[in-house]
Formats: structure tokens, C-alpha cells, sequence
């Protein structure tokens, strides 16, 4: 059964590429994945041009889903541990968006339509969760959450906002 799903996994990964060189050479947008583990889930759109994507998931049963619509955008999303989840939407002109999250049961959801947009997330620990959105331009955002059962909501709309959050143990 493991073999099973080895291959698999492999023949997805060998189709997934095959998309993507054809995305690229039409669009000129990139998508990295790097995955270990097992169960590991992902789902990818990207539309329009010089778009970037890596995503690097080690552990078992992780999830992510990216949406980019737009030009120059970027998203980096690490997770290890088991059972983490990110969700990123970008719509608009050069956002970019980085999630990492090391531990268990940690979810991120960060969404940004405009552009010159920042965010990002990081959670180490258990059970935490940031929801981020941001709409306009120029804005930044950072989470940082550490320990365990922390939770973030932050939206920004407008131009030139900056904001931080920073909540945990040690």
C-alpha cells in the first residue's frame, strides 16, 4: 500500500510539473514544491504573469491552497509538523505573502487584493490561528504566534498601513 502511494504521489508530482512548465513558458509563472511525508495536500491557481510559488511542507497531512490573479506576486508557504493548514489569495500587482508554521493544528488565511501589499505569518506550536486581509496599497502585516491556542484577526484597507501582532509563551 505504501508503494502504492508513493507512486502515486510521484505521478502527480510529474503531471503537476508538466503543467506548470506549460504555465510558465505561457505566463512566465513559477511554482516550487518540495514535499515529505505523507498526506500531504496542495492546490495552486495561478493567472497572469511572473507570478512565483514555493511551498515546502515536511511531516505528515498538511494542506495548503494559493490563488494568484494578477502580476508579480509572491507567496512562500514552510510548514513541518503535522496537520497545519494555509490558505492565501492574491489579487492585484506585486503582493507578497509568506506563512510558516512548525508544530500542530496551526491554520493561517491571509488575503490581499490591491497591490504593494506584505504579509506575514509565522506560528510555532499548537493550535493557533491568524486570519489576515489586507485590501489597498502599501500595506504590511506581520503574526507572530507562539506556544499554543493563539488566535490573530487583522484586515487593513486603505494605503500605507502597517501593522504587527506578536502573542505567545515561551
Amino acid at each position: 500500500m505504501k508503494l502504492r502511494s508513493t507512486l502515486a504521489l510521484g505521478l502527480s508530482v510529474l503531471v503537476l510539473a508538466g503543467t506548470a512548465s506549460a504555465a510558465e513558458a505561457q505566463q512566465r509563472n513559477r511554482v516550487n514544491i518540495n514535499q515529505a511525508g505523507y498526506g500531504q495536500e496542495l492546490s495552486a491557481r495561478q493567472q497572469g504573469y511572473q507570478n512565483r510559488l514555493a511551498i515546502e511542507q515536511r511531516g505528515s497531512y498538511h494542506y495548503v491552497q494559493t490563488i494568484q490573479d494578477g502580476a508579480r506576486n509572491g507567496v512562500t508557504v514552510s510548514q513541518g509538523g503535522r496537520s497545519n493548514g494555509a490558505l492565501v489569495d492574491q489579487l492585484g500587482t506585486r503582493n507578497t505573502a509568506v506563512v510558516g508554521q512548525e508544530g500542530r493544528y496551526n491554520g493561517a488565511t491571509a488575503i490581499q487584493t490591491g497591490r504593494n501589499n506584505t504579509v506575514g505569518v509565522a506560528q510555532i506550536g499548537s493550535g493557533h490561528n491568524a486570519r489576515t486581509n489586507q485590501t489597498g496599497s502599501n500595506n504590511a502585516l506581520g503574526v507572530i504566534q507562539v506556544g499554543s491556542g493563539q488566535s490573530a484577526n487583522v484586515r487593513q484597507s486603505g494605503s500605507g498601513n502597517v501593522s504587527l501582532v506578536i502573542q505567545g509563551s515561551h
